[in-house]
């Protein structure tokens, strides 16, 4: 089951964000130590992270989150997909289809036209996935700067 994150799965999608992390080979010293900052982005007020998360039998197997963004050239909004993992014994039973289609349905309802993300250039399963549901492959770098005097060693990327 495909479903809206809710308050009560945060320990459980913490594990899933960690297990993404090193997944794609990011470091989280010491642990996911930003749980309340998530929490804010995602459940609090004014809400800017939306999380879906896959379930089986209360147990959370997989998570997708994004970001509505807004493109200058488009004069449009987009969704921005910032994460999307399913754990191993998930993978290959339909369910990042079936979570890309539920994030194809969000933005339909809103009239937001385009989803946009980003993977690894070495993850041979995504890449497969993306290329596998018709997405269309971007010929763009990607590139982080972090704002002088805010530096956060938490921070991963």
């Amino acid at each position: 089951m495909i479903r809206a994150a809710k308050p009560t799965d945060m320990p459980q999608l913490v594990s899933l964000i960690e297990a993404h992390a090193a997944y794609e080979g990011f470091p989280f010293p010491g642990g996911f130590q930003n749980r309340d900052g998530l929490e804010r982005l995602a459940f609090g007020h004014g809400t800017r992270l939306l999380i879906w998360v896959a379930e089986e039998e209360e147990r959370l197997i997989g998570y997708m989150s994004a970001t509505v963004d807004y493109s200058t050239w488009n004069a449009a909004a987009f969704l921005y997909l910032d994460c999307l993992y399913l754990s191993e014994a998930a993978r290959g039973l339909g369910l990042g289809k079936q979570m890309m289609e539920t994030l194809d349905a969000f933005a339909a309802d809103r009239g937001i036209p385009a989803i946009e993300w980003q993977t690894p250039p070495d993850n041979a399963l995504g890449l497969g996935f993306y290329r596998h549901i018709g997405a269309r492959e971007l010929p763009k770098q990607r590139f982080t700067r972090r704002v002088p005097g805010l530096m956060d060693e938490r921070a991963v990327a």
